[in-house]
């Protein structure tokens, strides 16, 4: 098959509907699966198929499933062009995959396909990175990533990526955690810091969905820097800013920012620009417009506070409505916005913001006003709740 074509192939269809602000659907299949029995096995004690995990791919064919055994494997392993799902019988505490600083722990560059998975194990002592998918598919779930060094711990470039229940931790990587380059990540229930990065999650020309996710930088750190990307960001904490810059002449296209908490700053150059439920805290939104197809930010339904000015945007049109500024000015540009469009300030009587805990008391102001139209109903029915926790995509739950 064209490597081309296997573009934007693995990933599970997550697309969100955005009712009134719609964002380019997430575009991939589902990842593949196995189920039966393995058609290979791995031991180290030698009582399966083989001891190591290269000589099972050597010796499987594509759609196989290999099923791996206790232990830890001192080995760097590459698909090299079979589509295999790999995985271990007992889980990542049980099995390690120690690439032992030779390099990519990892590795799919020939074409792989859909069919192809790891999952289930500790990776780590990569030297390069613990994933280097190039050209191809890869399913990622269940993993902990540990001890990587180079530039990156997870790097795809012309390939389509699922992260599922992935843990970072005590990595140094000097450039990004994820970086990924034209083609599609989807990352659920990830926890990521920055480590040394510059980066925790870089995207650049694709796609790029990260739902219930926890990712920690210090608060000059980037969370996510885009370029020409369209994505969503749902249902996660964010610590650090968030950084996008479209092209001059495409104003659909945006990252959202759905029922998440950020830490941190957005901004957003060019393209357009998507905040729906979301709690900003210490930070500010900022857009930049290109003059001769400019954007429409969308601002709704969240929260900014503990910061010198929200909002900044040179756009000729705006929706920004049914939000709460909370110790800030609303408009760094001298704007009008609280008390126009259901915008509102003072205090949003929240459980423990200063805790990190944005949920709202009873009675507090933000109740019932967010925006009142069915699309943005909460998940009980009721009208939005400004923050996080309103809307379709609470962080308490809606799907």
């Amino acid at each position: 098959m064209n490597s081309l074509l296997l573009l934007l192939v693995g990933c599970a269809d997550v697309s969100i509907p955005f009712d009134d602000a719609t964002e380019p659907p997430f575009t991939g299949d589902d990842a593949v699966s196995p189920w039966g029995v393995a058609d290979w096995t791995v031991e180290t004690d030698g009582s399966g198929d083989f001891t190591s995990i290269s000589d099972a791919i050597r010796g499987a064919s594509d759609g196989d499933w290999i099923l791996v055994g206790a232990g830890t494997y001192q080995e760097t392993i590459d698909y090299g062009g079979k589509s295999l799902w790999i995985s271990s019988r007992d889980g990542k505490g049980a099995t390690t995959l120690d690439a032992g600083r030779r390099g990519y722990a990892v590795s799919a560059t020939s074409a792989e396909t859909a069919e192809t998975g790891f999952v289930g194990f500790t990776v780590q002592n990569a030297s390069d990175a613990a994933f280097w998918v190039v050209f191809a598919s890869l399913h990622i779930e269940d993993v902990t990533i540990t001890d990587t060094s180079g530039a990156y711990s997870v790097f795809g470039s012309a390939a389509d990526m699922e992260l599922q229940d992935v843990v970072f931790e005590n990595n140094t990587q000097s450039t990004a955690g994820i970086y990924m380059s034209r083609g599609s990540l989807q990352a659920n229930n990830i926890s990521l810091d920055c480590d040394n990065g510059s980066y925790a999650v870089y995207t650049g020309h694709g796609y790029a969905q990260i739902d219930q996710s926890t990712i920690t930088c210090g608060r000059g750190g980037y969370a996510l820097a885009g370029e020409h990307t369209t994505g969503t960001i749902t249902r996660s904490s964010l610590r650090g800013n968030v950084s996008v810059v479209n092209e001059d002449d495409h104003p659909e296209d945006l990252i959202a920012l759905v029922n998440t908490v950020l830490e941190g700053s957005y901004a957003a150059t060019y393209g357009g620009a998507l905040i729906r439920n979301s709690v900003i805290d210490g930070g500010s939104f900022s857009f930049t417009a290109f003059a001769e197809t400019p954007g429409t930010p969308v601002v709704e339904n969240s929260v900014f506070m503990n910061t010198t000015c929200a909002i900044n945007h040179d756009a000729t049109t705006a929706t920004i409505r049914n939000n709460s500024f909370v110790d800030t000015t609303a408009s760094c540009t001298g704007a009008i916005l609280v008390g126009v469009d259901g915008n509102i300030d003072g205090d949003a009587d929240m459980v423990d913001a200063a805790g990190g805990d944005y949920h709202l008391n009873g009675g507090s102001p933000l109740e019932d006003a967010g925006v009142d139209e069915w699309e943005y109903e909460d998940v009980d029915g009721s009208r939005n709740d400004i923050g996080a926790f309103g809307g379709h995509f609470s962080m308490d739950g809606g799907w």
